[in-house]
């Protein structure tokens, strides 16, 4: 009991050690130090769309706040919404209620057999029904693994959704270097975003503004992580894990003599 005491005393020490700490400064606008500051490629006033955007992220995509490109749609799109969870319904989601009772399903943008293909000429009549409108799109945010099981466990929003992907190729802005994708085919959140606009809204102006600051903001992110790491140049964060384990052994065996 003494021990678990002891760990728990420690633990908390170091939290309120970490607490104390003034925090660095941060961008008002897009909530970065200035050193990874974006806002030099983010537009005047945001994008307003067509389409509405809706992002379900899950929540150790969340964490990754540093290589994430979702947190900056918002700083590009009028229409997008983010919502984190591992699982959704329509009634967890304001803005697939609104849509339903119209007849509208929302696209819900993740390959599958029954996806209506964006890109491909032997779709062309029932996408061009789907383009120019206001549609709602959904994607979600996550690795291909973590993106599955949110499909998985959120059957009900999944069938009251009309899935929709595209065929057509394309190279992430991501280098090697910060994120690997699973394949070279690959794109990001935000990429994928850009590109589904497009194909929503093919002659709208608005779709291939929202496309070019979105792909901007996205490049800017990287280039200034990329700078950033090059500039620091230091040692990996954990090269000595057992000094670290020793200082919290060594305080948790010394309030232990203490109870």
């Amino acid at each position: 009991m003494k021990t678990k005491i002891a760990s728990s005393v420690a633990k908390t020490e170091r939290r309120n050690t970490e607490r104390s700490r003034v925090g660095r400064d941060m961008c008002e606008r897009c909530n970065r130090p200035p050193p990874l500051c974006v806002c030099e490629s983010l537009p005047e006033q945001l994008v307003a769309t067509s389409t509405s955007v809706l992002v379900l992220q899950h929540p150790r995509e969340r964490r990754r706040k540093s290589l994430s490109t979702v947190p900056l749609m918002p700083l590009v799109l009028e229409k997008c919404t983010v919502k984190t969870g591992y699982n959704f319904t329509p009634r967890d989601l304001g803005i697939v209620s609104e849509c339903l009772p119209g007849g509208q399903k929302p696209l819900l943008l993740f390959p599958g057999p029954d996806a209506i293909s964006l890109d491909d000429d032997a779709n062309s009549d029932v996408v061009q029904h789907l383009q120019n409108k206001d549609q709602l799109l959904i994607l979600i945010d996550g690795t291909w693994a973590e993106a599955r099981r949110m499909i998985m466990q959120s059957p009900e929003l999944i069938k009251n959704c009309q899935q929709v992907q595209f065929q057509s190729e394309c190279e992430s802005i991501y280098p090697v270097e910060l994120r690997k994708e699973p394949e070279k085919h690959c794109v990001s959140t935000l990429e994928s975003c850009a590109h589904a606009l497009m194909l929503l809204e093919p002659s709208a102006e608005r779709a291939a503004e929202a496309k070019t600051f979105l792909e901007e903001s996205m490049r800017c992110m990287v280039d200034k992580r990329m700078s950033v790491s090059e500039s620091r140049n230091r040692a990996p964060r954990f090269s000595r894990p057992g000094k670290q384990i020793f200082e919290k052994d060594k305080r948790r065996h010394e309030i232990k003599q203490e109870l």
